[in-house]
């Protein structure tokens, strides 16, 4: 099975919306604020993802 078909099967199942390709200069602009917080630090970027993960479960937030 080629890429482009398991991508057409993917999507073909998924309700969701890719925003990414909708609006890729919005995505460009968060990921430059996103991307140093979150790979920077003190903190392993494993364990920044772990809690927010914990967080977004608490709020009771799909992730």
């Amino acid at each position: 099975m080629s890429t482009s078909e398991t991508n057409a099967e993917a999507s073909a199942h998924d309700d969701s919306l890719n925003l990414g390709a909708l609006i890729p200069e919005h995505f460009a602009r968060f990921f430059e604020f996103f991307k140093p917080g979150h790979t920077e630090g003190v903190v392993p970027p494993r364990i920044k993802e772990l809690a927010r993960l914990k967080i977004a479960a608490l709020n009771q937030c799909d992730t």
